[in-house]
């Protein structure tokens, strides 16, 4: 488990990286005043979806995981009515 997690924050800083050498390329191509007006709309936007999404994906992670101890309980419930 540790190495799966030190490789995934490992990935999360080269994508958090890459991402930001993005935004700087593109802050260089747009022209000085107008590109600033353009591009920090933009990286809000973007930023927002992102943190939409993981926080969709981690609410996902939590109910999958009480609906599995609740699944479990059941199955144990059902074998202690089964063997009285």
């Amino acid at each position: 488990m540790r190495k799966s997690r030190y490789l995934l924050s490992l990935i999360g800083a080269m994508i958090g990286c890459a991402t930001t050498g993005g935004w700087l390329f593109v802050d260089l191509l747009l022209p000085d005043p107008v590109g600033d007006y353009i591009l920090f709309p933009l990286m809000g936007l973007t930023n927002i979806a992102i943190g939409w999404q993981v926080g969709r994906l981690l609410g996902k992670r939590k109910e999958m995981g009480n609906k599995d101890a609740q699944i479990a309980s059941e199955r144990t419930e059902g074998k202690l009515e089964l063997e009285s």
